[in-house]
């Protein structure tokens, strides 16, 4: 009997939630469309999967997620919409500082032919971009 390991859209954007965390950023790239983008700032976009690798390499050593949860999903057809409240810590000279940040994401992700989601547009900073 084979299973067919296919991916939702939260599963997809989890998947390339933890592999970021792991150091596994190409791995992680290859969850975006080729043409995704991906906001490494409010104001900074990385487009293409070499772009956002090395944007997910510099959020890295930025940022380290402590908490992901209260997850939504809209989808219609092969589109889909995802949000997610997250609380990640500052790093300072490679290790989790005490101070805080927190948003809300906004990410776009689209079937492919194969049955795969993919992210074609991941926002981590959802509304907050419309403060800078």
């Amino acid at each position: 009997m084979r299973t067919r390991c296919v991916l939702t859209p939260a599963e997809t954007m989890s998947a390339i939630r933890d592999m970021w965390q792991c150091g596994r950023v190409d791995e992680a790239a290859a969850y975006f469309a080729e043409n995704g983008v991906l906001l490494v700032e409010p104001d900074r976009q990385a487009v293409g999967r070499v772009a956002i690798g090395d944007g997910l390499r510099e959020l890295a050593s930025r940022l380290r997620f402590l908490v992901v949860d209260d997850r939504v999903v809209i989808q219609r057809g092969n589109i889909a919409l995802y949000h997610a409240r997250w609380t990640a810590r500052y790093m300072i000279d490679g290790s989790p500082s005490t101070e805080e940040v927190s948003g809300t994401t906004a990410d776009v992700l689209a079937l492919q032919a194969d049955g795969r989601w993919m992210a074609v547009v991941s926002n981590p900073w959802g509304g907050n971009i419309l403060d800078e």
